[in-house]
């Protein structure tokens, strides 16, 4: 917009009716306009969170819980948004981690560091990384075994690492 503009001076820019713009000192500033729901004539555009409309309204994936246009909530290990009666949902965006082994924990969507590969959820096998089980046998990594006399057992080479579990559900039945 080449419009000259005095300091100080605020306006609404045409190419973003949800925006704010200002001069100061020479320089434009424009952020988003703060939303006034309580004004009847409010631009439901820019501020959905004001839409009281019951079709604007969206219920969660639950069925039980009902949000606004423009709320935001989290299910599962998506983000969700309610848009004029729409749900819309996309991944959950996790940190990036820089550590070698990490983990996702039961209940959570983003992996942590752990410092123990045998519980390591993100592990690429190199084959060159060897395991030897309990008779000798060189073992590929990602190959998995029952250990000898203990059918209960059952062991994984993880890149040089040998990983043994145990199955109770098996110990109770032997």
């Amino acid at each position: 917009e080449e419009v000259v503009r005095r300091n100080g001076e605020d306006w609404k820019p045409r190419f973003d009716r949800c925006a704010i713009c200002s001069c100061k000192d020479g320089q434009t500033y424009c952020r988003r306009r703060p939303c006034d729901c309580k004004d009847a004539s409010e631009d439901l555009f820019c501020c959905p969170s004001c839409d009281n409309r019951p079709s604007s309204q969206c219920l969660d994936q639950s069925g039980r819980t009902l949000y606004h246009s423009g709320a935001t909530w989290l299910y599962g290990c998506q983000q969700c948004r309610c848009m004029e009666g729409e749900v819309d949902c996309w991944p959950l965006v996790c940190p990036t981690l820089t550590c070698e082994y990490t983990a996702v924990a039961e209940g959570e969507c983003c992996p942590r560091c752990i410092s123990d590969p045998c519980l390591a959820d993100n592990l690429s096998y190199d084959i060159r990384q060897t395991c030897k089980d309990p008779t000798g046998v060189t073992r590929l990594s990602g190959d998995t075994w029952h250990m000898p006399k203990s059918p209960c057992t059952t062991c994984k080479c993880k890149n040089g690492n040998v990983c043994c579990s145990v199955d109770l559900d098996c110990l109770q039945n032997n």
